[in-house]
């Protein structure tokens, strides 16, 4: 497939593509047979539907029954928070936002691709309800929905315990088991019993927002499920487990919707639950279509049958679901894997080959998935030509927190816009009851890292904050030993880039003398001296004259590589793993420059020069990218670390040849996406 990585507008205009920009500047006819194919022509053209993943939705002025213990609000600790992959209160008014702003756009279809609650609580449930139903009054909103992860947890609901703030800083738990034990503590000083935190299941998911695509509504021209009803008895599959003979009924919330005449909305409901021996208890990987393609094949089939149906009747076709249909990190899990231990972002997520493979092989050219929490778009084509395009919408409650607007310019013709929340009204309302967790916490003793997220300026900074906390009190504790003393001892990228260039092996003993004499008020003469007495003068000296000779043919000096050091490398890829070409805005440039440039020497510890190339023999120890975050330093020598190298350097080269994900065109005809907001020629 041809993807056009930057293009300007005035040149998309007078491309092939032309007729797409031609739609977005006036009325496009389009031939539409309508689904009870009469002969009338439609025309959707201007249509917007906005993609929200993963708003985890929490209700801080819910019930909860905790008015005793806290009046005012019902928050998590921002500790949790800050021990989470995701905010658990600030969303809140995020959501609100992206509301407003969507209304104010005029964009009238939402589209929330799973994970719309924190874990599909009761109260919460309801307080989703409270939220969304003045807009809907206001600006006519239509919502369609697909369940997540976290919403339901369960086919048939559980129970859910969760910690909020009292009055006074401390923490409580609130618990919907009335049999679920409890020792207090310093930090969670008591317990409270509350059935609005029970985690409800499909039934109640249904009952309470059935009205969200779950269900059929008289103003849908056309609606329908793979199961012939829609209702909840009707709606699911027996599924067994491979280890066992038993077969468990389980609910299903697939649906095709047409709110408007031409525009086929599918949600495709891709969780997998496993029952137990007795089917007293399910669980739930969270990889979606990886086993989906194998446990649900009636879904399968049916959208085999929406796709051809679609394409007969030229239906415009907005297929979404929860999870990501093909791979989502350009090709650089296993490296990420390798140099921070991102187990979740690697075999436990991402799709395999053939799990892209059976997507397309269901005709769906285009689809929209949440659960990841980043910003991509990734491209996946058959031997036969065909093509898949996966679109993953970042979270509203994690970094970067955006959401996608999709404008239908016709059946094969679409423009992706992704806006980034900023400025959020109330994002720091909360921060006086953070302000008395801090206090208390530090009455008990206990620890307190969090401190520079009460300095955010919007709630963009905040998100921003939040990542930066998080790699210090959660990420970092996963990583190799090798990758965690260069992080505290903030190597650096000079003296990287000099081990990167050093020819010959040091040993693990070697290594360790260096790195802790490698600061940023080292002078070269002084390493010099050092690996003079280590017997590697000559070598040395030869290491500096070429990354000297590498830093000035970018016109840059030894003082601005100097300035980065591994933390700051550290946190510049997680962003970019999370925002893609959206952490451009965030990240600065005096450190993202510095670190480009050091990736073009690093490519040379790639085993092979390719970096399109991963050979697991040769480019991660021990032949597995697992082995990243168990290594020790007893077995880190300069070897090690020229791994680590390589791999940050294929991951860069990944991040430079990604496909658009900030505003771009798609062609599914011509097979083409265009880039229109440039942000990919840095």
């Amino acid at each position: 497939m041809t993807m056009n990585k930057a293009i300007s507008r005035r040149s998309f205009l007078s491309g092939s593509a032309k007729v797409a920009t031609v739609a977005a500047a006036g009325p496009l006819l389009t031939a539409c047979n309508s689904s009870s194919s009469d002969d009338e022509y439609v025309d959707i053209s201007g249509v917007q539907v906005a993609m929200l993943a993963d708003v985890h939705f929490h209700d801080i002025f819910g019930d909860f029954e905790f008015g005793k213990h806290n009046a005012e609000v019902t928050i998590r600790s921002l500790q949790d928070s800050c021990e989470s992959t995701r905010m658990f209160n600030e969303n809140y008014f995020a959501f609100i936002s992206a509301l407003e702003e969507l209304g104010e756009q005029g964009v009238k279809y939402i589209c929330l691709l799973g994970d719309f609650s924190d874990e599909g609580q009761m109260d919460t449930l309801k307080g989703f309800n409270r939220v969304v139903e003045p807009y809907i009054e206001k600006y006519g909103f239509e919502f369609f929905l697909t369940n997540g992860n976290h919403d339901p947890v369960r086919p048939f609901g559980r129970n859910e315990s969760k910690r909020f703030l009292d009055a006074n800083g401390a923490s409580i738990e609130v618990t919907s088991d009335e049999n679920r034990g409890f020792t207090p503590n310093n930090v969670v000083i008591g317990q409270h019993v509350t059935q609005g935190m029970w985690g409800s299941g499909y039934k109640e998911m249904f009952d309470l927002l059935g009205q969200y695509g779950f269900q059929n509504k008289p103003s849908y021209v056309h609606y329908e499920t793979p199961w012939a009803s829609d209702l909840y008895e009707d709606r699911g599959l027996y599924i067994t487990k491979d280890d066992t003979n038993e077969s468990f009924w389980c609910p299903d919330s697939s649906y095709l919707a047409e709110p408007v005449k031409g525009l086929w909305i599918v949600s495709v409901d891709m969780n997998i639950y496993f029952p137990n021996a007795d089917g007293s208890d399910w669980s739930h990987a969270s990889v979606g279509w990886e086993e989906g393609k194998k446990y649900k094949p009636q879904v399968m089939e049916w959208l085999a049958d929406v796709t051809a149906r679609a394409e007969q009747e030229g239906k415009t076709l907005v297929v979404f679901s929860h999870y990501p249909a093909t791979e989502y990190l350009n090709n650089s899990a296993n490296d990420f894997y390798y140099v921070f231990n991102d187990g979740s972002y690697n075999n436990t997520r991402v799709p395999s080959h053939d799990t892209a493979e059976q997507v397309i092989a269901t005709g769906v050219k285009l689809h929209f998935g949440g659960h990841i929490h980043v910003n991509d778009t990734a491209v996946h084509s058959n031997d036969n030509g065909d093509t898949l395009i996966n679109i993953q919408a970042p979270s509203l409650a994690a970094y970067t927190p955006s959401y996608k607007v999709v404008t239908c310019h016709s059946s094969s013709l679409f423009e992706v816009e992704t806006k980034t929340l900023e400025h959020v009204n109330d994002f720091d309302a909360l921060f006086p009851y953070y302000e008395n967790e801090k206090s208390h916490r530090e009455w008990v003793g206990a620890d307190v890292q969090w401190e520079k997220m009460l300095e955010a300026t919007d709630y963009r900074d905040f998100m921003f904050r939040h990542l930066d906390v998080l790699m210090h009190m959660r990420l970092k504790a996963g990583w190799g030993a090798d990758i965690t003393q260069l992080f505290e001892l903030q190597t650096p990228l000079y003296w990287l880039m000099m081990l990167s260039a050093f020819e010959s092996n040091l040993t693990q003993s070697e290594v360790q003398q260096l790195l802790p004499a490698m600061t940023a008020e080292a002078t070269n003469d002084e390493i010099i001296t050092l690996m003079d007495s280590l017997g590697h003068k000559d070598e040395a000296e030869q290491a500096l004259e070429t990354i000297e000779a590498h830093i000035s043919g970018f016109l840059l000096e030894r003082k601005q590589m100097m300035q980065v050091g591994f933390e700051q490398i550290c946190l510049a890829t997680l962003y970019q793993r999370n925002g893609d070409e959206l952490a451009f805005q965030d990240v600065d440039y005096q450190i993202l420059v510095p670190i480009k440039i050091a990736m073009e020497l690093f490519k040379h510890n790639d085993a092979d020069g390719d970096l399109e190339n991963i050979d697991w023999a040769s480019d991660y120890v021990n032949a597995n990218p697992s082995s990243g975050g168990g290594m020790q330093l007893a077995d880190v020598n300069l070897h090690v670390l020229h791994t680590r190298f390589a791999a940050l350097a294929r991951i860069y080269h990944q991040f430079s040849n990604a496909q658009p994900a900030d505003h771009f065109y798609i062609d599914l005809k011509a097979n083409t996406i265009e880039d229109m907001a440039g942000n990919k020629l840095f």
